[in-house]
């Protein structure tokens, strides 16, 4: 039997996870939780597979931060309501071990956890062509493309590169490790970024970052290779 932990907000839809999961017969439910709950249900019940369902892609980015500090691996799915293009690459920087959309998720899931304990990467096939560049979601669109590299006209090439690995989902720590600075002048040329672009947090600077293209130019990363979990992704 596989483990298999359930976050979702509500126990109607709770229910409606497990029994799809209970009805495969090689699944059992560990436990359950409410968005916000990852990590301390990760902790209580240790499951191999944490099934995260979230209303939008932000959300399921945080719920992957938050799991950050879980100090057992697990392979996480996330589900979600919507998708952008940029938002499903940021969050597949992070390496889950799957991405569902959230109206499928009931008929898919019981191959979707099979193939996450197993290693994953798992994507749902209405998210192919998202990943592909088929989608011709808002936040790709031309103007906003221009708007944000408009923007970037303001970063020194530091920053720059500073801002391309935010949106690769990289931490504070890795960032450093990979321009070979301190964590502290990461976090200063992140605070420094959000400033003259009159944005909060990483997760909107991600989101410039995916906007203008400047992503996915770099290659493998020091210390590259599919992390065991989401560890690393802050």
């Amino acid at each position: 039997m596989i483990s298999v932990g359930v976050i979702a907000r509500g126990g109607p839809e709770r229910a409606e996870l497990r029994a799809a999961l209970e009805a495969e017969g090689r699944y059992l439910v560990a436990g359950e939780g409410e968005p916000g709950g990852e990590l301390g249900l990760v902790r209580r019940a240790r499951p191999r597979v944490l099934v995260v369902g979230q209303h939008d892609e932000d959300s399921a980015l945080t719920a992957l931060h938050r799991l950050t500090g879980a100090d057992a691996p697990v392979a996480v799915v996330l589900l979600a309501h919507r998708f952008t293009c940029g938002g499903l690459r940021r969050i597949l920087a992070c390496h889950p071990a799957g991405v569902l959309h959230r109206a499928s998720a009931a008929a898919q899931l019981p191959w979707a956890v099979g193939a996450a304990a197993a290693g994953g990467p798992v994507l749902g096939p209405e998210l192919v062509g998202v990943v592909a560049g088929a989608c011709p979601c808002a936040g790709c669109a031309p103007a906003a493309r221009d708007e944000a590299r408009t923007l970037l006209a303001t970063l020194s090439t530091r920053e720059l590169e500073v801002l391309e690995l935010v949106g690769e989902g990289l931490s504070n720590p890795q960032i450093a490790a990979a321009l070979t600075i301190s964590s502290d002048t990461a976090k200063d040329h992140l605070g420094s970024i959000c400033g003259k672009l009159g944005i909060r947090g990483r997760l909107q600077a991600a989101r410039v970052a995916w906007q203008a293209g400047l992503t996915g130019r770099r290659g493998t990363r020091a210390g590259g290779g599919r992390p065991a979990a989401v560890a690393g992704c802050r």
